[in-house]
């Protein structure tokens, strides 16, 4: 099993709203539905609007793999630079 734990930060973009078009994009439905994806959970802070973290697990490294060169999956960093928000993944395996 493969867990990645990504934060999202920005100076500017509340993570309400740039949860919501990851939505609309369909980036987070997609991923979900993913071969081998177990969780796909984002967990907006209590103390900071513009902190969000993502945690994803997988049931293979060739699944996360896969999952990252998907079409869908090309559209998120795009996104992230539009709306500021910067990323820091820490990966683990289980």
């Amino acid at each position: 099993m493969i867990i990645c734990n990504c934060l999202f930060t920005s100076e500017k973009t509340d993570m309400k709203d740039f949860y919501k078009v990851l939505c609309d994009e369909g980036l987070v439905e997609g991923s979900r539905a993913d071969k081998g994806n177990v969780m796909y959970d984002f967990f907006i802070s209590a103390d900071d609007p513009k902190k969000m973290m993502l945690i994803e697990k997988w049931e293979s490294v060739e699944d996360l793999q896969a999952h990252s060169e998907t079409e869908l999956f090309q559209k998120f960093r795009p996104i992230c630079k539009q709306y500021e928000v910067k990323s820091k993944l820490a990966m683990y395996e289980e």
